[in-house]
């Protein structure tokens, strides 16, 4: 039995929303580990921006099932029964939730992403980006919202029949989608030319580095699709095509936007091992960094001024994971490990020595490990040898 137009793109639209609602739930699943008290802001604004992506799927589901009010012609206007007519508007009324859902869900993302960064990056001169980057996004959303609500006035003739309201009032009208367009490829330029200057002077492998960029910079994609939307609306006037494309849309960007979120679940530290305390890390362990240097001696002020700093979240953020000493040699003798485990880093990062252990059989291992507490926004590092 062959598969209608309409029905493949109800089966995409609901597949690509299965897709974005995993990620959803992966990031929020990630950061439970932490609980409510680590919580920050965009772990709050996720939840307002899949409420979004939800209400915006049932919407795309009831346009394409009756059609909307855009680019009919007079004839058609006229052919209309009243049952036909009501459909028609009741499409069009979906169709103006989708667009205010689609902006809140794709501007919410943008600014989880600032967000993200600010926790990231350490860099003085790019952190001084983030608070006009935020305004930015934040006024050119609300702007959005205003035009859809003032553009067509009264509001209710987006839904007009007869007479013909002209084309400013319908939903697929030139000045949204240019508008929209306009403003999402401005903001999403701006966040993606963020990140670069931080990961690219990091010292790890080019292939890590360009995986790395490919997910910060992946918004390209979303920026394709937004044009093609454009394009497949005002040039061709195929507003099934332009709705599958948006649906795209969405959906890349909600992967890239809870990438960094997601990827410790597919970790093996993330179910092998509890959380980490909030004022450091346990030497024996995997040290995660938001944007990190492989090389982990490297001196505090290095690091800075690299781009990266210690977190207290080992789970929330981790992009990358680095040991905090090469070396694949372990300590067999117990006597050992626990005297590793007895010692203690303080806020002035003095140094403890742990206790020699007596027994002759004691197996000597000399192993350099880099030890970070972390005290507000600080991040100390300290070298420890045990003998």
């Amino acid at each position: 039995m062959a598969i209608s137009p309409f029905e493949s793109a109800l089966i995409e639209t609901w597949t690509l929303y299965g897709i974005g609602t995993v990620a959803f739930m992966l990031r929020i699943f990630s950061r439970m580990r932490l609980g409510v008290s680590g919580y920050c802001l965009d772990d709050y604004t996720i939840i307002f921006a899949w409420a979004c992506y939800t209400v915006m799927t049932v919407a795309a589901h009831m346009v394409g099932g009756t059609g909307d009010t855009s680019h009919l012609t007079m004839e058609e206007r006229l052919a209309f029964t009243p049952e036909q007519a009501a459909a028609r508007q009741s499409g069009t009324k979906w169709f103006m939730v989708g667009w205010f859902t689609y902006i809140g869900l794709i501007w919410t993302l943008k600014l989880n992403m600032l967000l993200l960064y600010k926790r990231v990056v350490s860099v003085v001169w790019v952190k001084k980006f983030l608070l006009p980057a935020m305004i930015i996004v934040g006024i050119s959303g609300v702007s959005i919202w205003i035009l859809f609500a003032s553009a067509c006035r009264p509001f209710h003739k987006l839904w007009q029949i007869l007479p013909d309201p002209g084309k400013y009032c319908m939903p697929q009208s030139p000045a949204f989608l240019i508008a929209v367009l306009v403003l999402n490829l401005f903001t999403d330029l701006i966040i993606i030319l963020i990140p670069i200057p931080i990961i690219w002077p990091l010292k790890i492998s080019l292939a890590r580095k360009l995986g790395l960029l490919l997910m910060f910079c992946a918004g390209i994609f979303v920026m394709i699709a937004a044009i093609l939307r454009v394009y497949f609306v005002i040039s061709l006037q195929k507003g099934q095509t332009a709705a599958i494309w948006s649906c795209r849309e969405d959906v890349v960007a909600i992967v890239v936007g809870q990438a960094t979120m997601i990827r410790p679940v597919f970790t093996r530290r993330f179910w092998t091992n509890g959380t980490a305390s909030s004022t450091g890390y346990n030497s024996k362990k995997n040290v995660s960094h938001e944007l990190s240097d492989r090389n982990a001696s490297q001196s505090q002020s290095t690091a800075y001024r690299m781009g990266f700093r210690k977190v207290k979240d080992p789970y929330g953020m981790s992009v990358l994971e680095t040991k905090a000493n090469e070396s694949e040699e372990k300590i067999i003798n117990k006597d050992l490990e626990q005297a590793a485990g007895r010692a203690t880093l303080g806020p002035s990062s003095a140094h403890h020595m742990p206790t020699q252990p007596t027994q002759k059989d004691a197996i000597h291992v000399t192993q350099e490990v880099n030890v970070s507490s972390t005290y507000g926004d600080q991040a100390q590092q300290s070298n420890w040898r045990f003998v």
